[in-house]
């Protein structure tokens, strides 16, 4: 879902997650001696956050607080990187009960892991049972720690479409209608042999902007139509060699071979510039991706140049995030309460007219709001009906308890193959050894 910057090396991570620990403590609620009140008296609720959740800019934190006097909300993290700051950071304030804040966002693919342990988390289900009619079943359950305590309420999903640039598909004599473009790449291999013809072109960017975005993308498609299963299964084996990672990679291999794939890592500032300099020509498209991404990294300038149009294969679902509260906060009821709201239908429908985040809520989503919605800045592309249409009777993918490490190898390596690193004759190989070495840390507690 958000603005989730990846950044690389463990001394790195290590350092930026003791820095925002220390912020986060300071100021969240949870702490030994912390009561969890303001000077006067009211009830302090803080909402830890990662990315663009859109709570602030939707004014929800204000509305709040004027229909409960006695609760004074801070919202912080707004923007920090889920990876190398936040999650780290998390996790250590979980062990040590200290830190957490209130309320705590917790992304897709690190939901397995964190919610692993119920005694870190205050059990909703007791009063808020009635929840599980407002997502789709898989949404519900993947708030769920490991012995079915519910811990987590749905946010956002990532439905997905695909975004272009308008005037570098027109320069190497592509469609640049996007209903011709969805039916020219109606499957994987119309995508491809359109990334082609632009390769053929000769325009001097690059077509896809890097490896990572398409092959995670691709990965969830394929793992969908199969068990769900993605790199690791309940057993905690390494599934690499499973139709999904197989084709997945394959295809990023096929489009690496022609040329197509721009050497931009994602999240990095190479990427993030591309964007605005007209780097590459077509990316793909979570719904927090086009206003929570590409267009504040883009600008002004380049408004009505981007376009989206559906993406190829059957759709799918990219990131989404869930509401939850550590049981080391001193008000959980209260916590709760706040959560509960924050994640209700009609607040997902403000949040997703402030920024974008597309609802989780079947309810939210059929909101005209949100079903009719079009994004001047992607030339007035229809957006709520290309991402409504793209998760819709979508089936729920397995997150191992291993996934995240596994996943941020596989990545290492794809974007090693563009870069140069690794040769793509050797790229299996490669990732079956990272991945073997990522589980092998992850389960050292490292």
């Amino acid at each position: 879902m958000h603005l989730l910057k990846r950044q690389h090396g463990r001394v790195a991570m290590a350092a930026v997650a003791a820095g925002a620990l220390a912020v986060t403590a300071a100021c969240s609620g949870g702490g030994d001696d912390d009561d969890g009140l303001t000077e006067d008296g009211k009830i302090e609720l803080t909402v830890s956050l990662f990315g663009t959740f859109g709570y602030t800019q939707a004014g929800l934190e204000a509305e709040y607080e004027a229909a409960h006097e006695n609760i004074d909300v801070v919202i912080e993290g707004d923007g920090v990187n889920w990876d190398a700051e936040y999650r780290p950071t998390l996790e250590t304030a979980l062990e040590t009960g200290s830190g957490a804040g209130d309320v705590v966002g917790i992304e897709e693919q690190g939901v397995v892991q964190l919610f692993s342990n119920s005694e870190h988390w205050y059990d909703l289900g007791a009063d808020y049972a009635d929840r599980a009619g407002d997502y789709v079943d898989w949404k519900w359950e993947l708030g769920q720690a490991s012995d079915g305590t519910q811990v987590g309420f749905g946010t956002d999903v990532g439905g997905m479409g695909m975004c272009y640039r308008k005037d570098l598909f027109e320069a190497a004599g592509l469609p640049t209608d996007r209903a011709e473009l969805a039916a020219a790449w109606a499957d994987w291999d119309g995508f491809k042999a359109l990334a082609q013809q632009y390769v053929e072109a000769d325009t001097g960017v690059a077509f896809l902007d890097g490896p990572t975005q398409l092959q995670n993308m691709l990965l969830g498609q394929l793992a969908g139509q199969g068990d769900g299963e993605m790199y690791v299964d309940a057993e905690g084996e390494l599934t690499l060699d499973s139709p999904a990672v197989q084709e997945s990679v394959g295809t990023v291999l096929d489009l690496h071979e022609m040329g197509a794939i721009g050497n931009f890592v994602s999240w990095s500032e190479e990427w993030i510039a591309a964007q605005a300099e007209g780097g590459f020509a077509v990316m793909p498209c979570p719904g927090w991706m086009p206003s929570g991404v590409i267009e504040p990294n883009s600008g002004p300038d380049n408004a009505g140049k981007w376009d989206m149009a559906a993406a190829p294969g059957v759709g799918g679902n990219w990131g989404g995030s869930w509401l939850a509260v550590p049981a080391s906060s001193p008000h959980p009821e209260e916590a709760a309460e706040l959560a509960a709201w924050l994640s209700a239908p009609e607040q997902q429908v403000k949040v997703f007219e402030a920024v974008g985040n597309f609802p989780s809520s079947p309810a939210a989503q059929a909101d005209p709001k949100v079903a009719d919605s079009t994004n001047a800045y992607f030339s007035d592309a229809p957006t709520g009906q290309i991402l409504t249409a793209s998760v819709q009777n979508f089936p729920a993918l397995t997150y191992s308890y291993y996934h995240p490490p596994v996943k941020g190898a596989v990545e290492t390596v794809l974007n090693g193959v563009v870069d140069g690193t690794f040769q793509p004759e050797d790229a299996f190989d490669e990732i079956q050894s990272a991945a073997e070495e990522a589980i092998e840390l992850a389960g050292n507690g490292l």
